[in-house]
């Protein structure tokens, strides 16, 4: 039961070391070993583990079809699986697992379960460049989440919406509502949430040209990814700050962030959707335009080396030239 406060508080590492050190003493009855599933893998994709999150989530389905496990945990499990084809650009599967999801939840009747995987779908929509579809999911999302008076789907909610915003070059709505979303990430205490809230308000603030503002944003939300152990959403820190680093003028440190970012998505098999390549590409392109292919490689591969320690470090201790 206590996965949700370690997911919210973002307690991502102490929550897996005691689900998996409970998963591997004792086989348990289904139902609460399913629960322990489910929590183990949401945890773990959050941390960008996606293998293990895949492996954990196949497990409680394959447990789900003993008697016992919920129809909510059997959804829940389905809309991991649905975040880890997301994250691999699986669109298409991953569209089908949140799909079914929702029917489970609208099946039991659980409308926080139903207002989550509208939110999902909605992610998958805008990353098949069906912008209109998305914005529609989240309005609804955003609604039912409202009447719920749940601040936590609230907050995902504005925060994703935001982005559709950002999308459109509408940067001015986009960081309101970012910033809204963050006021209530940081009231209620919720750092996991948090971090990708600060990442859209460095890329709200850097397409503004607002760089000092981006990079504090980048900054903040790189510090609590080194405590939670996000390597994933430190790999986009990174690049925000290398496309930064870029727009200064400082080529060589933007090549070596965009190096260190590479080798930590790389290491989850996350892949970027094009509407997310397409924010980057331009501040790539004017950086390496900078200088020589020679002394860009040899930057990069700087930054490639580095493991993630040495990339936060590297990121928030060298001082801008």
């Amino acid at each position: 039961a206590l996965w949700l406060f370690w997911w919210m508080g973002g307690y991502f590492d102490e929550g897996r070391r005691w689900l998996e050190e409970i998963l591997a003493q004792n086989e348990g009855a289904p139902a609460p070993r399913g629960k322990a599933l489910e929590g183990l893998s949401w945890l773990s994709h959050l941390q960008g583990d996606l293998d293990r999150a895949e492996a954990v989530a196949e497990e409680g389905l394959e447990l789900s079809a003993e008697a016992g496990v919920e129809t909510s945990t059997v959804a829940s499990l389905r809309s991991t699986l649905g975040d880890v084809a997301r994250s691999r650009g699986e669109h298409e599967r991953a569209k089908e697992l949140f799909e079914e999801s929702v029917r489970l939840y609208r099946e039991i009747g659980d409308r926080w379960g139903v207002a989550w995987s509208l939110g999902s779908l909605a992610n998958v929509a805008g990353d098949r460049g069906d912008h209109e579809q998305a914005k529609r999911l989240y309005e609804e999302g955003l609604a039912l989440s409202r009447r719920l008076g749940d601040a936590r789907l609230l907050g995902a909610y504005l925060d994703s919406l935001g982005y559709e915003f950002l999308l459109e070059g509408n940067l001015e709505k986009a960081a309101e509502l970012h910033e809204e979303a963050a006021a209530l990430f940081r009231k209620q205490g919720r750092r996991g949430d948090l971090l990708y809230v600060l990442v859209n308000l460095g890329w709200a603030a850097l397409l503004q040209g607002n760089y000092e503002r981006a990079e504090a944003s980048y900054e903040e939300c790189l510090v609590l990814c080194r405590e939670l152990g996000d390597r994933l959403t430190a790999s986009e820190s990174l690049e925000g700050l290398a496309c930064s680093a870029g727009s200064r003028g400082e080529a060589s440190r933007a090549s070596v962030l965009f190096g260190a970012a590479e080798t930590l998505r790389e290491a989850t098999g996350y892949q970027l959707a094009p509407r997310d390549r397409s924010l980057r590409e331009p501040y790539l392109a004017a950086a390496r335009a900078q200088v020589d292919e020679a002394a860009w490689s040899a930057a990069r591969e700087k930054g490639r080396s580095m493991d993630f320690e040495d990339a936060v470090v590297y990121a928030l201790e060298k001082p801008h030239g």
